[in-house]
């Protein structure tokens, strides 16, 4: 079983940063941290879209329910459905690493990224319904953190503690 690209790297990033957090925090802390916020975020915004979709198809089942497109209405459906269980997965893992990369304390960081990591779903059978929903999810996700007008990859200020 193979497992997604875009959240190995984060992890290890982040794992390696948190235990470096101590000495003050370094320009490749801050960047896994901004990289677990930004594929947090897109991650978030895929699953909800995915379930709108889905909602819609739903909705469209019943109006084409006994008519010639409740085939196809129903294989996009089915297509629908399993992208929202990937994203959904996904979007919880990803969610899990953002906590790990923010955590105050080293201990905290690593088991949040543990956490990311049992939670990372696992990448289904090339081919399958889920599949193919798998790898649109994927080229989503990887078009969305190349955007950078995308909100997600906008910039976050840091607040400062005054005393």
């Amino acid at each position: 079983m193979r497992t997604p690209k875009l959240i190995p790297l984060a992890l290890l990033l982040l794992a390696a940063a948190a235990f470096s957090a101590a000495c003050g925090e370094s320009s490749a802390h801050k960047a896994s941290r901004d990289q677990a916020r930004r594929t947090s975020c897109v991650a978030a915004e895929l699953a909800l879209t995915a379930k709108e979709r889905l909602a819609g198809l739903d909705t469209q089942m019943v109006v084409v329910q006994g008519g010639p497109f409740e085939q196809v209405t129903a294989a996009s459906r089915q297509f629908a459905a399993a992208y929202r269980d990937y994203a959904n997965a996904y979007s919880q893992s990803a969610d899990l690493a953002d906590s790990a990369a923010y955590a105050r304390e080293s201990r905290d960081s690593a088991r949040y990224a543990q956490e990311a990591q049992r939670a990372r779903p696992a990448i289904p059978q090339a081919g399958t319904v889920p599949g193919n929903a798998y790898g649109r999810f994927r080229s989503d996700m990887e078009a969305a953190l190349a955007n950078p007008d995308h909100p997600c990859n906008k910039a976050v200020e840091e607040k400062k503690d005054d005393g």
